[in-house]
């Protein structure tokens, strides 16, 4: 099953010329972080949990290993559960808990022994193992302090606008993918992710109470965590925002056909258009509107083609941003067939 993302806004740039009608279409972009393509499954590893009673940390705030275990699991279900949506990977397993190497699980340790990552792929038929080294959360309230001064001030003063009370949650997971064979760790990185909540209440006692228990607030982002980099190593499919210039006639009935998704009607329409006319301005537009409607169908070189061919006759920044965005999804692209299966 394929990912969505809501309406991704880079397209709106090009919709800031009078006769243009906004249009949403569906974009694949590459993942931020390349796992080459040749590894087709993948196997989860937690090697997190830190040993028992490892430093000060645990000592001065009774932080048990099976709590930690329990938001290192969340983190790691989160990014289990989306890499299973995506079409990336064949095959998503392997569940095995190791101690972290480093005591605390503050940060990466010593490598994995390359015998037993291949064993632990043989074992689980996958080609690699992505493994979380590390996991550290943290939940504070944000100026708690401010917060309860600004309270007995607004008290004092009469002013009953309301107390405001914000939490933050952070995590920081340490990831490697382990590659067996070339005996290649392809990727090893600190990531980072963070959670707001805000309350607004009459009371600051009250607002401190409707604010999220830190329990919740750990479990919460830790899952949030997994999904996040889980997002970061598969393509993704977004809506995003496109134009199309309005008209009478053939211009007006490819842009019909466009709304309904019928792309290639659209393109003959236009097309039309763009031979039959003498109007260097018209031409331009219907050059514009058929590169749209190539870059739907994903044939961006095309898309590149009749730009080019739009400016000659209609030489406008709206071409020519579009033209830039191309350009780019043409140099996404190669990195997307790095990627994908």
């Amino acid at each position: 099953m394929k990912q969505f993302l809501f309406i991704f806004s880079f397209g709106l740039i090009l919709s800031s010329c009078k006769g243009l009608k906004d249009i949403s279409i569906q974009v694949e972009r590459p993942a931020q972080i390349t796992i080459p393509k040749e590894i087709q499954s993948i196997g989860i590893l937690n090697r997190s949990i830190p040993a028992p009673n490892s430093g000060l940390e645990a000592t001065l705030t009774l932080e048990r290993p099976e709590g930690d275990i329990e938001l290192s699991g969340e983190c790691l279900r989160g990014l289990k559960e989306t890499l299973a949506q995506s079409e990336r990977f064949i095959f998503v397993g392997c569940d095995t808990t190791l101690e972290a190497a480093d005591q605390k699980s503050l940060g990466f340790g010593y490598e994995l022994p390359w015998n037993f990552v291949d064993s632990l792929c043989k074992a689980e038929k996958v080609d690699a193992i992505l493994s979380l080294e590390y996991f550290d959360t943290d939940f504070s309230i944000l100026n708690p302090g401010i917060t309860a001064v600004n309270a007995v001030g607004q008290i004092l003063s009469g002013n009953n606008t309301g107390v405001e009370v914000r939490g933050t949650a952070n995590a920081a997971a340490g990831f490697r993918v382990y590659h067996p064979l070339n005996e290649n760790i392809i990727y090893e990185d600190r990531f980072e992710f963070e959670k707001r909540w805000s309350v607004r209440s009459y009371s600051a006692v009250d607002a401190m109470n409707k604010l999220i228990q830190r329990q919740d607030a750990l479990y919460q982002v830790s899952y949030e965590t997994g999904v996040d980099f889980a997002q970061h190593i598969v393509p993704l499919n977004y809506w995003e925002w496109r134009s199309y210039f309005k008209g009478k006639g053939e211009m007006k009935i490819g842009g019909l056909h466009a709304q309904v998704n019928n792309w290639e009607n659209a393109i003959v329409s236009w097309t039309n258009v763009y031979n039959s006319s003498t109007s260097g301005k018209l031409r331009g537009k219907a050059a514009y509107n058929i590169a749209l409607g190539y870059e739907v169908r994903g044939d961006l070189q095309n898309a590149q083609k009749w730009l080019q061919l739009a400016y000659i006759d209609y030489p406008k920044k709206t071409v020519l941003n579009y033209e830039y965005l191309i350009e780019n999804r043409i140099w996404e692209q190669e990195k997307l067939n790095q990627q994908k299966n």
